[in-house]
C-alpha cells in the first residue's frame, strides 16, 4: 500500500539474517537536484535544486560525512553530475551493491514531481496512482506520446530494496511533490510539482517508457512485482502529501542558502543536532511553520510534510531511541499533542529533568497538562510514568484450576462476559500482555455517535454463502467457520487526510498489522482526488489459531491530520511494538494549532467455530 508526497515509502522490502558490519559503518549520501528539463515547456523549470544540493551537501559534511561519500547529480552546480535518469540509477544501482550492513544513505531528491495512472498490482497511492520524479532529460516522446526519463516510486523502491536486503539504512527526504494546480505562486514562491496537462499531454495508464519490459503489460502485474515489505531501517521525509504542492523561494536570503522552503527546513533542523529522526522531524516542523506563515499563506495551500519510518532511531545510527513525549506549550498552557487514542491516561506523569507534569484533560488527540513546578518546566522531550490503568479499563484474570503445568482460567475484559481458557503455564505471560493491550483498546469510548471520518465497512463471505456487508463499527460478528473470508474496505473521500490504524488482535496467537500494513509505513490516508477517492482494501480467510474458543478482534482507529502532526502512537499498534530505553532529545517547542478533537473508533469481533472448516 502507499504513501504521500512522492509515493517512495510503499514498495520497500527487507531481507533478514544478515550478519553484522566487520568495519565501522559509513555515512553516504546521494543528492539530486533537477532545476532545468530542455525537453519540457520552460515554465515548468525551477531555480531552487541547484541552491539546494549544495546546501545539502554542506549541512551533511557538518554532520560528519566525507566528501568523498558525497555525491551530486545536479544541473547548474559545479563538479556535480547531470541528474539523468540514466545516471540517477546507475549511482542507484552501485550504491545497492557496494554499500555494507550498518551503513547509512541519504537520498535526497529536489525537483518536479508528477502523478500518474498506476499500473495495476503496482505500487500506488491510495488514490491508485504512482508519483513519477522528472529527471533532467525528462521529455514526451514524439512518436509514443510516453513519458520518459522519470525515475517512478517503483524504479527507487527496487533500489531501495536492494539496500535493505544489505541492512543499509536509507533516510530519504524528498522536496518534490505533484501539484495539480500552476507551477508559479504568490509570495515569492514557486510550486513544485506539474500536472500532466501543463506538458499538454494526456497519459494512458502505460504511458511511461523507460521501465522495464515486464512493467510494460497493463493487464498484468510482473512476476517480481512483489508488494511492500518490513524495512526497518527506513526512513522518509517527504515535503507534502501526494495532492499537496511542495514550495520553493524566488530567492536566497544570503549566499548557499537553500530555496526549497521544506529544504530550509531539513537543514535548519540539523543544525540543532537533534538525538532522533523523530526529533529531527519535529524541528522540522517548526522551522517549516515558521517559513509558512512569515509568506502568509492560507491553510488550504500550505503543504503538510509527512515521516514514515522508524523515526525512533538515534541520528545516523541503528539503535533504537526510547519513547519520549514532547512537552510543549502554547497560550492555554501545557500539552502534549498525542491523546487518548496513543494510550495515555488522565493522572499519567511526565518528567523532564528537573520538571514533572500531569495529565490532567485529556481529549482524543491531545493531553493538557500541569507542571508541578512551572519555574523548572520547560519544553522537551519527557518520560511517561503511566498511572494505574482504572478498575473499568482492566482485565481480570481469575485462576480455576491448576494441575501438571495445566491452568483453567476465566479472563474479564472490559464489556465482555468471563472467558474460560484451558493454557500452560507457560503460556500465562503472553496471555497477560495480550489482555491488557486489548482492554485498553475495548475501554476506548464508543465513536458510533459521532459523524465517521472514514466511510469503513467489512464484507463477510462465509464458505458457500453470499457476501454479506456490515459497516465497520462495534459489533461482534458471532461464530465464524473456518475458511470465512472477511475484506475491509476504507475509503477517504472528504478534503482532509486522516491517520488510521487497523489491527487483528487474536486473544491468544500473533496480532497483524493492517494499516498501515508494516511498521514504518505513514499511517496517513490522503484525501479524495478530484476523480478518485483514497481507498485501503485487503482481505483475509479466517483460521484457527491459538487457544480453541478465544475471540479475535479487527480494530480501526482514525483521526484527523493536522499540518504539523507528528506520526501518531495509536494504542492499539502496542502489542506489536518493543520497548526501548530512556535519553534526551531536542526539537518541540512547536506549539500545535487547535483543531477539532475528533475520532473514529471500531471494533469487530468474533470467534473460530470448533468444526473441521475447508
Amino acid at each position: 500500500m502507499r504513501r504521500h508526497c512522492v509515493a517512495l515509502c510503499w514498495a520497500w522490502t527487507v531481507a533478514i539474517g544478515l550478519q553484522a558490519p566487520l568495519a565501522a559503518a559509513e555515512r553516504h549520501a546521494l543528492l539530486v537536484g533537477v532545476s532545468s528539463m530542455p525537453a519540457l515547456p520552460r515554465s515548468g523549470w525551477l531555480s531552487g535544486p541547484r541552491h539546494d544540493v549544495p546546501a545539502m551537501r554542506n549541512a551533511l559534511l557538518a554532520q560528519g560525512f566525507a566528501p568523498a561519500h558525497i555525491v551530486s547529480l545536479a544541473d547548474g552546480v559545479a563538479g556535480a553530475g547531470m541528474p539523468t535518469r540514466a545516471a540517477i540509477l546507475d549511482h542507484m544501482t552501485r550504491l545497492g551493491r557496494t554499500l555494507r550492513p550498518g551503513d547509512v544513505l541519504v537520498l535526497y531528491w529536489s525537483g518536479h514531481g508528477l502523478l500518474l495512472p498506476g499500473q495495476p498490482g503496482l505500487w500506488q497511492t491510495p488514490s491508485g496512482q504512482q508519483v513519477h520524479l522528472l529527471a533532467q532529460d525528462a521529455r514526451i516522446d514524439a512518436r509514443s506520446r510516453q513519458l520518459a526519463g522519470a525515475v517512478s516510486s517503483t524504479d527507487i523502491g527496487r533500489v531501495i530494496d536492494a539496500l535493505a536486503a544489505r541492512r543499509v539504512q536509507v533516510v530519504a527526504v524528498f522536496d518534490s511533490c505533484h501539484a495539480a494546480g500552476s507551477t508559479r505562486g504568490d509570495a515569492g514562491l514557486a510550486w513544485r510539482g506539474l500536472s500532466s496537462t501543463e506538458l499538454g499531454w494526456s497519459p494512458a495508464i502505460s504511458s511511461v517508457s523507460g521501465r522495464p519490459a515486464s512493467l510494460a503489460r497493463a493487464q498484468a502485474a510482473p512476476a517480481d512485482a512483489r508488494g511492500p515489505g518490513e524495512r526497518p531501517q527506513f526512513i522518509g521525509f517527504f515535503a507534502a502529501e501526494s495532492q499537496q504542492r511542495s514550495a520553493e523561494a524566488l530567492a536566497s536570503d544570503y549566499p548557499g542558502q537553500a530555496r526549497g522552503i521544506f529544504t530550509r527546513a531539513v537543514i535548519a533542523g540539523l543544525r540543532d543536532n537533534p538525538a532522533s529522526y523523530l526529533a529531527w522531524a519535529s524541528l522540522i516542523n517548526g522551522y517549516y511553520r515558521q517559513a509558512l506563515d512569515a509568506r502568509r499563506l492560507p491553510a488550504s495551500a500550505r503543504p503538510s510534510p509527512v515521516y514514515a519510518g522508524a523515526l525512533e532511531q538515534t541520528l545516523w545510527t541503528d539503535v533504537e531511541a526510547p519513547q519520549l513525549w514532547p512537552v510543549r506549550q502554547d497560550e492555554r498552557g501545557w500539552f502534549v499533542p498525542y491523546g487518548r487514542l496513543d494510550g495515555l491516561q488522565s493522572g499519567d506523569v511526565l518528567q523532564r529533568d528537573a520538571g514533572t507534569w500531569r495529565v490532567t484533560e485529556l481529549g482524543w488527540n491531545q493531553a493538557r497538562l500541569m507542571p508541578n513546578d512551572s519555574i523548572t518546566a520547560t519544553t522537551g522531550w519527557a518520560r511517561r510514568q503511566p498511572v494505574t490503568p482504572a478498575p473499568a479499563s482492566t482485565p481480570i484474570l481469575t485462576l480455576v484450576s491448576r494441575q501438571r503445568g495445566v491452568r483453567m482460567v476465566d479472563l474479564t475484559l472490559p464489556g465482555r462476559s468471563a472467558l474460560r481458557l484451558r493454557l500452560r503455564d507457560s503460556e500465562l505471560p503472553a496471555l497477560r500482555g495480550r489482555a491488557a493491550g486489548i482492554a485498553s483498546l475495548l475501554a476506548l469510548p464508543a465513536t458510533s455517535n459521532l459523524a465517521p471520518l472514514l466511510a469503513a465497512r467489512i464484507e463477510v463471505q462465509a464458505p458457500g454463502q453470499t457476501v454479506v456487508s456490515l459497516p465497520f463499527t462495534d459489533r461482534d460478528l458471532g461464530l465464524l467457520a473456518v475458511g470465512t473470508r472477511l475484506r475491509i474496505i476504507v475509503e477517504n473521500d472528504s478534503k482532509q487526510s486522516v491517520d488510521v490504524g487497523i489491527v487483528h488482535l487474536p486473544l491468544t496467537g500473533a496480532a497483524t498489522r493492517v494499516f498501515p500494513p508494516f511498521e514504518g509505513d505513514s499511517n496517513r490516508l490522503s484525501p479524495a482526488m478530484p476523480s478518485q477517492v483514497s481507498r485501503f482494501e485487503r482481505e483475509f480467510e479466517v483460521t484457527r489459531q491459538g487457544l480453541a474458543g478465544a475471540p479475535e478482534w479487527l480494530a480501526l482507529v482514525a483521526a484527523p491530520t493536522s499540518q504539523d502532526a507528528l506520526p501518531r502512537r495509536f494504542v492499539l499498534f502496542e502489542p506489536l511494538r518493543g520497548v526501548t530505553a530512556e535519553a534526551q532529545q531536542r526539537g518541540v517547542a512547536l506549539a500545535t494549532r487547535r483543531d477539532a478533537d475528533l475520532a473514529q473508533v471500531a471494533r469487530i469481533s468474533w470467534r473460530v467455530t470448533s468444526g473441521t472448516g475447508q
